[in-house]
């Protein structure tokens, strides 16, 4: 589970249904998700977990992290909730899916 996580804000309250910002602009004023979904690192940004472990996170990894209990991993915005990769906004297609 997520502790810490580089974001536009320091408060999350994120959706396995809440995709990323259409566009690397609007990450401002997007949804929870999209605060955190941002191309730090080229396609990924640090995360500090519960288990006081701290790693690299995909950009669309996020999605696989289990944010909270009703959080599903396998949501739509994931390889095992069938995205394609023409479901994404076009920013973040090159990046690595999860």
């Amino acid at each position: 589970m997520p502790w810490f996580i580089e974001a536009l804000r320091f408060d999350l309250w994120p959706l396995d249904t809440q995709g990323p910002a259409a566009n690397e602009v609007e990450m401002w004023t997007g949804n929870n998700m999209g605060r955190c979904c941002i191309n730090r690192h080229q396609g990924f940004l640090n995360a500090a977990f519960m288990d006081w472990s701290v790693r690299k996170v995909g950009v669309k990894e996020l999605w696989t992290l289990k944010w909270h209990k009703k959080f599903n991993t396998m949501g739509p915005w994931t390889k095992a909730g069938a995205v394609r990769d023409t479901d994404w906004p076009e920013w973040i297609r090159r990046f690595k899916d999860y």
